[in-house]
């Protein structure tokens, strides 16, 4: 006979988004002490592009940059 102790294990996964590098730090931070952990590295993404024009030359692109990190705590 074989008796199997089985104990559920959940995990909480949670993806932390900000416009900043010093606002994701602080949001991570926050996270790490309540018991989280961060998967991997944290992601750059450029969510929109503007190219600027003088006449038919182009000038410039402004981006807008949103940062990521993936956090997750194991219940």
């Amino acid at each position: 006979m074989c008796i199997v102790n089985l104990k559920r294990i959940t995990m909480d996964y949670k993806i932390i988004r900000s416009s900043t590098v010093d606002t994701l730090s602080e949001k991570v931070n926050e996270f790490i002490s309540s018991g989280y952990e961060p998967i991997g590295s944290h992601q750059v993404v450029v969510i929109k592009s503007q190219n600027r024009y003088s006449g038919t030359q182009h000038i410039d692109t402004i981006n807008t940059i949103e940062y990521s990190q993936t956090v997750k705590k194991i219940n």
